[in-house]
């Protein structure tokens, strides 16, 4: 039997699925790019979150969304400031001066890294979704070169995205983490609808 089509099907669904050397290489190499950014100016969101670190680890959660010493008053919904308390927990052990809700715009060298450390390591979490989006998305230019296969340039364009490079690991927010939970989403959906392989002339 012709087993041709079956084969070109099962080459695709392995170039697509960001399993080669170079999806690795990209999220490496974005990575050691966050880590050069972590010294750089920091907005007053990094200010934001230290202070939402220290309200949900040093009060109940009744009293989360009423605390105003500072400014910057808890005003996300539920599941972030409950992220916020996981982070906390975390954040004790490289300084606990930065869980004290009146130590207002502290930034001790060792805050600023535990900051910058836990927005990388979420990032985790939008790799794999990328990864995941990278599976679904294949046809008719699977067969060209990497550099120019739809896999491989979705991966450069979400891995690589320069303004979330910018407001996260500048300016600080956490917005690659709420991304991969979007984008991981999406990815299972068409997964599960669509099956492993998407048709690229569909997103394309």
């Amino acid at each position: 039997p012709d087993l041709s089509g079956t084969r070109a099907v099962m080459a695709a669904h392995r170039s697509g699925s960001g399993g080669g050397g170079w999806f690795r290489a990209l999220a490496v190499g974005v990575t050691l790019l966050k880590l050069l950014l972590m010294p750089t100016y920091h907005s007053t969101d990094f200010e934001v979150h230290r202070n939402w670190l220290a309200i949900t680890h040093s009060l109940p959660v009744s009293q989360w969304y009423y605390e105003a010493t500072s400014q910057w008053t808890l005003d996300y919904p539920p599941f972030f400031a409950w992220f916020e308390y996981v982070l906390s927990h975390v954040a004790k052990y490289f300084d606990r001066e930065m869980l004290v809700i009146e130590n207002l715009n502290y930034s001790s060298h060792a805050t600023i890294l535990f900051q910058r450390l836990s927005v990388i390591f979420t990032d985790v979490l939008f790799i794999y979704a990328a990864h995941e989006c990278c599976k679904c998305v294949n046809g008719k230019r699977a067969g060209k070169e990497t550099l120019e296969s739809p896999p491989f340039v979705l991966a450069v364009l979400l891995l690589w995205n320069f303004g979330l490079l910018i407001v996260d690991h500048i300016h600080f927010q956490y917005n690659g983490f709420l991304l991969g939970l979007m984008l991981l989403s999406i990815a299972r959906l068409f997964q599960v609808y669509r099956g492993p392989v998407w048709n690229s002339d569909m997103a394309w």
